[in-house]
């Protein structure tokens, strides 16, 4: 579908495709590996997300052991030619690793405002050569998408940010927001400046209104200054695209405009009804206490009784699997359900992490909000799952319990070895699992992120294959959650 898109916009003369893995907390290597090849075979733009969020960067550097810029190198990315969003939280090696790959970067004040994402230091970035365009990401994260305001947030940040009155003047802001970010996207061919040979898009800007007055001559910088400091999108006044004028004295000629705004309202019903069913109670909640993100990953996995870990983790060692690397982890779940089973469950976890001489280094809290059924299934029991919310537990579970009012609770404390792996050129994810109260032995759990079915069910295939080459046997597999087979065991007990 996406080379289909590509295909289709290609050669449009207004119309620049692009492809967007979102972020690499959301995107395999195969993702990424698969959309850096169609945007090299096309010559298009390839934009996705890093390090908007400090806990982004946590994560890469706790799973990988390195920054985000160097994950994403060593899966390809700047083969093409990379619009990078955000870059809140890359430090200056990063960013030089940017300005070598002629990389650019998407600056979008606002949305990192609302989200409390942090101050990019757009500043470094800009002594350092990287091209840095003004975005305004989108209407979930800022509302209004209103460029003269980004401009003027964005050179107002970079002030109070670095304490320097004088970090991005309103000159070099208006270059943002013109030729540079058009370096930035890779399209300074065709637009960001006028001049022969490029297309004349341009807008007018009247300045002389009330709150645009009076005007200083005196400097020539002072117009930068009434355009990025004094002026709203207001004030603009005629439009022109490729050549074309499509607003003349603040009057859109291609569009109906009342027509669009009663179709726009008619769509906010309908979302405010979808909404109001899907997102209330516990959904919400978990949203209202902050840090709450949707995670659109699929996995597919399978979990086999095992009745020797230390067999498992021997035959790890064979050829044929490359150790990426491994975690021990002792884990505390406790599982809120609720008066109504489509609301999911809400796990509350604890994970202490285990040193090599068996000390706990560090500790770490979430919550997930979990759908009650799988996504289906492939043979051999493995199965294919999604999570849905998660979000950072920094409240006691006292907190949650009398915050999301369950009407049952179960807990699960085991003892996680995690290995990441490869074979046969795929990463794999094996957990050896001992759960110890309520104590049902030893599980292995094989797990992949998939993308398509065609791949997960060439993962699957070799899931059934894995689970055989590493000596346990398919005929104990289960196909629930743990969380499925500890209410059986409480159940029957």
């Amino acid at each position: 579908d996406a080379e289909e898109f590509i295909k289709t916009w290609k050669d449009h003369p207004l119309i620049v495709p692009s492809i967007a893995p979102h972020a690499p907390y959301t995107c395999t290597d195969e993702i990424y590996r698969a959309s850096t090849e169609l945007a090299v075979k096309y010559d298009v733009p390839l934009h996705t997300h890093i390090s908007e969020t400090a806990g982004e960067v946590e994560d890469i550097r706790e799973e990988f052991g390195m920054p985000v810029v160097p994950y994403v190198r060593k899966r390809g990315i700047f083969n093409a030619k990379v619009i990078a969003a955000h870059c809140v939280h890359i430090d200056e090696g990063e960013m030089r690793e940017l300005k070598k790959h002629k990389a650019g970067v998407a600056h979008n004040p606002s949305s990192n405002l609302k989200l409390a994402s942090g101050f990019a230091n757009v500043t470094r970035m800009l002594e350092l050569g990287v091209n840095v365009g003004i975005g305004t990401d989108g209407p979930a994260s800022n509302n209004d998408l209103d460029m003269v305001e980004e401009m003027r947030l964005a050179s107002m940040i970079a002030k109070a940010s670095s304490g320097d009155p004088t970090a991005l003047p309103a000159r070099q802001t208006l270059a943002m927001a013109t030729s540079m970010g058009a370096k930035a996207v890779h399209m300074d061919h065709i637009t960001g400046s006028l001049v022969p040979g490029k297309r004349a898009d341009m807008i007018l800007i009247d300045i002389n209104k009330l709150h645009n007055s009076p005007k200083f001559e005196r400097d020539q910088e002072g117009l930068y200054a009434q355009v990025i400091y004094a002026s709203k999108s207001t004030d603009i006044s005629d439009m022109m695209v490729n050549g074309k004028w499509l607003m003349r004295d603040h009057v859109l000629l291609t569009l109906d405009e009342a027509q669009l705004m009663n179709d726009a309202q008619e769509y906010a019903k309908e979302i405010d009804a979808f909404l109001i069913e899907r997102e209330q109670s516990v959904l919400s909640k978990l949203v209202a206490i902050g840090g709450a993100m949707q995670e659109e990953s699929f996995e597919v996995q399978a979990k086999v009784r095992i009745p020797d870990p230390d067999k498992i983790i021997k035959a790890l060692d064979q050829d044929g699997v490359d150790i990426i690397y491994t975690r021990h982890y002792h884990e505390y779940d406790t599982y809120f359900s609720f008066d109504k089973k489509k609301q999911g469950l809400l796990r509350y976890r604890e994970d202490e992490f285990i040193g090599r001489k068996g000390e706990i280094t560090n500790v770490r809290g979430r919550l997930t909000l979990v759908g009650v059924t799988r996504e289906a299934s492939f043979e051999r029991d493995v199965m294919l799952s999604r999570s849905r919310y998660y979000a950072p537990a920094i409240h006691s579970l006292r907190f949650y319990r009398e915050y999301f009012e369950p009407v049952s609770e179960i807990d699960i404390e085991k003892d996680r070895k995690r290995f990441k792996i490869q074979y046969k050129g795929v990463d794999f994810y094996i957990n050896i699992d001992t759960l110890i109260n309520p104590d049902l032995g030893h599980f292995l759990e094989v797990k992949s992120r998939t993308w398509s079915r065609e791949d997960a069910e060439l993962k699957s295939s070799l899931i059934a294959e894995l689970i055989e080459f590493l000596g346990a046997s398919s005929d104990m597999a289960e196909t629930h959650d743990y969380i499925e087979i500890v209410k059986k065991y409480l159940k029957n007990k």
